[in-house]
Protein backbone atom coordinates (compact mmCIF):
# COMPACT_ATOMS: atom_id res chain seq x y z
CA UNK A 1 0.00 0.00 0.00
CA UNK A 2 1.54 3.58 -0.46
CA UNK A 3 0.95 4.17 3.07
CA UNK A 4 2.76 1.74 4.23
CA UNK A 5 5.35 0.96 1.65
CA UNK A 6 6.92 -2.45 0.69
CA UNK A 7 7.05 -5.81 3.13
CA UNK A 8 10.67 -5.50 5.18
CA UNK A 9 12.06 -7.74 7.93
CA UNK A 10 12.14 -6.06 11.08
CA UNK A 11 14.55 -7.01 13.68
CA UNK A 12 12.66 -6.51 16.60
CA UNK A 13 15.35 -6.05 19.00
CA UNK A 14 17.73 -4.06 17.21
CA UNK A 15 21.01 -4.49 15.99
CA UNK A 16 22.54 -1.33 17.65
CA UNK A 17 21.10 -3.03 21.19
CA UNK A 18 21.95 -6.35 20.76
CA UNK A 19 24.29 -7.45 17.85
CA UNK A 20 24.31 -11.07 19.03
CA UNK A 21 20.58 -11.53 17.85
CA UNK A 22 21.08 -9.80 14.23
CA UNK A 23 21.12 -13.18 13.09
CA UNK A 24 18.42 -14.79 15.24
CA UNK A 25 15.43 -16.09 13.27
CA UNK A 26 13.43 -15.20 16.62
CA UNK A 27 14.04 -11.53 16.49
CA UNK A 28 12.61 -10.78 12.32
CA UNK A 29 9.60 -9.58 11.97
CA UNK A 30 7.79 -8.65 9.19
CA UNK A 31 7.16 -5.35 8.48
CA UNK A 32 5.78 -2.77 6.12
CA UNK A 33 8.52 -0.10 5.36
CA UNK A 34 6.86 2.88 7.12
CA UNK A 35 6.86 0.82 10.74
CA UNK A 36 9.74 -0.53 10.43
CA UNK A 37 11.35 2.94 9.88
CA UNK A 38 9.38 4.14 12.40
CA UNK A 39 10.64 1.89 14.97
CA UNK A 40 14.18 1.93 14.62
CA UNK A 41 16.28 0.89 17.86
CA UNK A 42 13.21 2.11 20.26
CA UNK A 43 12.20 -0.92 22.60
CA UNK A 44 8.87 0.82 24.19
CA UNK A 45 7.16 -0.86 21.20
CA UNK A 46 4.48 -4.06 21.89
CA UNK A 47 6.20 -7.28 20.19
CA UNK A 48 3.51 -8.58 17.43
CA UNK A 49 4.23 -12.20 18.23
CA UNK A 50 2.98 -11.75 21.80
CA UNK A 51 0.29 -8.93 21.08
CA UNK A 52 -3.02 -10.15 23.41
CA UNK A 53 -5.76 -10.52 21.18
CA UNK A 54 -8.07 -6.99 21.41
CA UNK A 55 -5.06 -5.10 22.58
CA UNK A 56 -5.88 -2.60 20.01
CA UNK A 57 -9.46 -1.38 19.14
CA UNK A 58 -10.47 0.13 15.69
CA UNK A 59 -13.10 3.22 15.04
CA UNK A 60 -14.06 1.63 11.66
CA UNK A 61 -15.69 5.42 10.61
CA UNK A 62 -12.26 7.07 11.41
CA UNK A 63 -9.93 4.48 10.87
CA UNK A 64 -8.60 5.83 14.46
CA UNK A 65 -6.76 3.01 16.49
CA UNK A 66 -6.80 2.93 20.33
CA UNK A 67 -5.91 1.11 22.92
CA UNK A 68 -8.83 -1.33 24.18
CA UNK A 69 -11.02 0.43 27.13
CA UNK A 70 -11.09 -2.84 28.94
CA UNK A 71 -7.04 -3.21 29.18
CA UNK A 72 -5.15 -2.73 32.62
CA UNK A 73 -3.06 0.31 33.45
CA UNK A 74 0.35 -1.34 32.29
CA UNK A 75 -1.45 -3.05 29.18
CA UNK A 76 -3.20 0.61 28.70
CA UNK A 77 0.23 2.39 28.65
CA UNK A 78 2.00 0.10 26.51
CA UNK A 79 -0.39 -0.16 24.04
CA UNK A 80 -0.82 3.76 24.09
CA UNK A 81 3.14 4.15 23.94
CA UNK A 82 3.06 1.40 20.62
CA UNK A 83 0.39 4.00 18.98
CA UNK A 84 2.41 6.73 19.50
CA UNK A 85 6.04 5.60 19.02
CA UNK A 86 4.94 4.08 15.41
CA UNK A 87 2.53 6.90 15.00
CA UNK A 88 -0.35 4.58 14.13
CA UNK A 89 -3.03 6.87 14.61
CA UNK A 90 -1.57 9.56 11.57
CA UNK A 91 -3.96 10.52 9.34
CA UNK A 92 -2.38 8.59 6.46
CA UNK A 93 -2.80 5.47 8.31
CA UNK A 94 -6.41 6.15 9.08
CA UNK A 95 -7.41 7.47 5.78
CA UNK A 96 -5.83 3.81 4.40
CA UNK A 97 -7.92 1.68 6.99
CA UNK A 98 -10.87 4.12 5.81
CA UNK A 99 -10.70 3.18 2.46
CA UNK A 100 -10.11 -0.49 2.83
CA UNK A 101 -13.29 -1.05 4.82
CA UNK A 102 -15.12 1.56 2.10
CA UNK A 103 -14.21 -0.33 -0.53
CA UNK A 104 -15.72 -3.60 1.48
CA UNK A 105 -18.78 -1.71 2.23
CA UNK A 106 -19.21 -0.20 -1.37
CA UNK A 107 -18.98 -3.78 -2.53
CA UNK A 108 -16.02 -3.51 -4.47
CA UNK A 109 -13.64 -5.84 -2.41
CA UNK A 110 -15.23 -9.16 -0.46
CA UNK A 111 -14.87 -10.29 3.32
CA UNK A 112 -11.67 -12.58 2.20
CA UNK A 113 -9.85 -10.02 0.45
CA UNK A 114 -10.49 -7.86 3.25
CA UNK A 115 -9.10 -10.29 5.51
CA UNK A 116 -6.04 -11.03 3.25
CA UNK A 117 -5.36 -7.21 2.31
CA UNK A 118 -5.83 -5.81 6.16
CA UNK A 119 -6.36 -8.53 8.66
CA UNK A 120 -6.55 -5.94 11.57
CA UNK A 121 -9.62 -3.75 9.44
CA UNK A 122 -11.35 -7.05 8.80
CA UNK A 123 -10.89 -8.53 12.59
CA UNK A 124 -12.12 -5.25 13.98
CA UNK A 125 -15.66 -5.45 11.59
CA UNK A 126 -15.31 -9.25 12.38
CA UNK A 127 -15.34 -8.15 16.25
CA UNK A 128 -18.34 -5.41 15.67
CA UNK A 129 -20.63 -7.20 14.08
CA UNK A 130 -20.50 -5.75 10.64
CA UNK A 131 -19.30 -8.35 8.56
Amino acid sequence: HPVTGSRSVEHFVAKSRDLGLAYEWSNYRLACGKMNSRKRDFSDVLDPFLLAEGTFHLDLATGSIYANPSLGAAAMQDACDTIMRLSLDDAECRKARTDCYDSYIQGHISSSYLKKENPFVWKEAERQGLL
